[in-house]
């Protein structure tokens, strides 16, 4: 019979993508951004950026960010709006049996029965003196609900990922997958974005154990959802346009996630191993073992 730390485990390893799955979404990026460099003019570049190279995504992998650096020229004349409708109909000619589905700042592009779907992203990449300079440059991005350009530093996101998991002794990836898969069950109170970036500022030196540190992530979230978050790049607009309700019912969930942690931690600690399992089930859903 496993403990309650053998259990944990088996959850967390459950989160991590399998390679058939990491297989089939290489396979169906590289084939879309061959397509696109057809079926859209004014190409530069394209690449992969956001949670899936930061590893912390989860599956379904319903929204891999793809970005698409476009050429200025041909197309920095257009509105943010417009440019995004154009991007829509290029991924429609290039995927006539699929409909994109235009958002705020990307199109998304999803493979139906795969579990697999795309948010494609145009941006420019800066052309003023000195723009290049820096490194790695800057992109900016369409937003259109703001009807704006924004900056955008997708490296700097990775490195701020790679430099908290490194505090928290390599643990924080798979607890940010867990909250992650909390959040999607809870109703997805807060995006996965946002909940990732407030995560990074949870630990200084690492927790003690797994099940403890996402026992203080939890309250680390609780506290920190209650005020606007930064952009870890210091360029971008807040990650966060809550209305005072859903800042308010956010910081409600997870302080109920954060107290059954803590009792599943002070079960645990006390012997009682069933306890603590049922309490993780009840937190983290029906893929926590028995």
């Amino acid at each position: 019979m496993m403990n309650v730390a053998a259990r944990f485990q088996s959850y967390l390893s459950s989160l991590e993508l399998t390679e058939p799955e990491r297989e089939e979404a290489a396979y169906r990026q590289e084939a879309l951004r061959e397509r696109l460099h057809t079926s859209l003019a004014g190409v530069i570049d394209s690449r992969l950026v956001g949670s899936y190279p930061r590893r912390t995504a989860i599956r379904p992998l319903e929204d891999i960010d793809v970005f698409v650096v476009l050429d200025e020229r041909q197309h920095r004349r257009d509105a943010p709006s417009a440019l995004l409708r154009t991007l829509a109909d290029a991924l429609r000619a290039a995927y006539p049996d699929h409909e994109p589905r235009i958002q705020a700042r990307s199109v998304n592009l999803a493979f139906s029965g795969t579990g697999i779907g795309y948010d494609v992203a145009p941006a420019f990449a800066p052309t003023w003196a000195g723009a290049r300079d820096t490194d790695p440059p800057y992109y900016e991005i369409a937003d259109r609900h703001l009807s704006a350009w924004i900056p955008a530093m997708p490296p700097r996101h990775a490195e701020a990922c790679i430099a908290a998991n490194r505090l928290a002794g390599g643990m924080l990836d798979g607890l940010i997958k867990a909250v992650k898969h909390w959040n999607r069950a809870s109703g997805k109170p807060l995006s996965g974005f946002h909940l990732e970036v407030m995560s990074y500022a949870a630990f200084s030196t690492p927790p003690r154990d797994t099940r403890t540190g996402l026992r203080d992530l939890f309250q680390h979230l609780t506290r920190a959802v209650q005020f606007p978050c930064p952009d870890p790049a210091r360029l971008g607009p807040t990650l966060d346009d809550l209305t005072p309700q859903e800042r308010t019912r956010a910081r409600g969930q997870l302080h109920s996630a954060a107290e059954l942690a803590r009792a599943a931690v002070d079960a645990e600690l006390t012997g009682d191993h069933d306890t603590a399992s049922v309490r993780w089930r009840s937190l983290l859903g029906p893929g926590f073992p028995r």
